[in-house]
């Protein structure tokens, strides 16, 4: 994959200090072209302290020579820290342990993503021990690190040469120790002047839509945020008057209201329809889905005018219990119509 060398022009707290949560706007300057929806690929690497917890529970020093599919032969703390996914858990990695190797007792490939699913490689050393045993024979078995993709959150007509990225800092507990995700602990440790290795990565189903005047309906939760502000700058760059509508969701009005003060700008200025739900201010949680039923009248008109939905946001929770509103505000068959005209589009993750 070839990447490009960014350089950060700031990185700004998006939350409260004493949120349970920190979000992050990093901005960077390069040359490559983008168009709003298009997401930006980074190159992590993992934390130091992963690495270390990985080779103290393989009993490895970090100075094993090892080899690498389609990488090569290096060390066993430079495949760790550059190469290969251990802050994740791959399923793929449980098929081999218990095809090449007879760890593990999982009924088929179900099985293995259900256990893979928010655990760690740490999490399957402490689990278990048979694999601790295997050492330096592990490493070949683990999958290479991959890239990150995240929502590029600002538009080449308002910043040319200028990439927004919105992103959380990723938390985990494993084997009862809290460690910090491969991408987003480096890039929460960037300041102005640093660089940073990326490369944008288009992503066509996901653009709006050709005409201007067409109305857009975007719904988004935390970070599912990013593409949007894209959207909403290039809109109203553009000049062409189409309406733009925003549910967003967070916790928190005080402490996560995401790009707030450029949200309420806009607003303000009758640029943007702003509808929020912060789910934790009151004692019954309210969700983006809940607005969505408030303004179903409004969402039916727009869909009858035209309107393109976008749905960017967590794909466990958040996604599905979106669709299941719109289909029952719409209908199904309104909803199926609008997938295939490919008026319905999702960036979920």
């Amino acid at each position: 994959m070839s990447m490009q060398t960014w350089r950060v022009i700031e990185r700004q707290l998006e939350t409260a200090p004493d949120a349970l949560k920190r979000v992050h706007c990093l901005k960077l300057v390069g040359a490559m072209e983008w168009a709003p929806g298009d997401w930006f690929l980074v190159r992590p690497t993992n934390p130091d302290k992963v690495v270390e917890d990985v080779l103290q529970a393989l009993a490895l020093t970090g100075k094993e020579v090892i080899q690498l599919r389609r990488v090569g032969e290096m060390t066993a703390i430079e495949a760790l820290k550059r190469h290969l996914e251990i802050t994740q858990l791959d399923p793929a990695v449980l098929n081999r342990l218990q095809r090449q190797h007879g760890i593990g007792a999982w009924p088929d490939r179900a099985a293995m993503a259900a256990y893979a699913n928010r655990r760690s490689v740490l999490d399957l050393l402490c689990d278990w021990p048979q694999v601790r045993q295997l050492g330096r024979a592990l490493l070949p078995l683990l999958s290479l690190l991959a890239p990150r993709f995240y929502s590029i959150a600002s538009s080449p007509l308002v910043s040319p040469g200028e990439i927004h990225l919105l992103f959380a800092e990723v938390i985990y507990r494993a084997c009862g120790r809290t460690y910090c995700g491969a991408a987003t602990h480096m890039m929460a440790q960037l300041e102005a002047d640093d660089t940073l290795e990326g490369q944008v990565q288009t992503n066509k189903h996901f653009h709006l839509p050709d005409k201007g005047d067409v109305p857009i309906v975007m719904i988004g939760a935390g970070v599912g945020l990013a593409p949007f502000m894209g959207f909403i700058a290039h809109r109203i760059a553009q000049g062409e008057g189409g309406e733009n509508w925003l549910f967003f969701g967070e916790a928190y009005r005080d402490k996560t209201f995401l790009c707030r003060a450029q949200l309420e700008r806009w607003a303000a200025a009758g640029q943007l329809k702003l509808v929020t739900a912060f789910s934790r201010d009151q004692v019954q949680k309210i969700y983006v889905q809940h607005r969505l039923q408030a303004y179903r009248d409004d969402l039916m008109r727009l869909v009858e005018a035209g309107a393109y939905l976008y749905l960017c946001g967590d794909k466990q929770c958040m996604a599905p219990a979106v669709l299941e509103t719109l289909s029952q505000i719409l209908g199904d068959e309104v909803l199926a119509a609008l997938k295939v005209e490919n008026r319905l589009k999702l960036d979920v993750f």
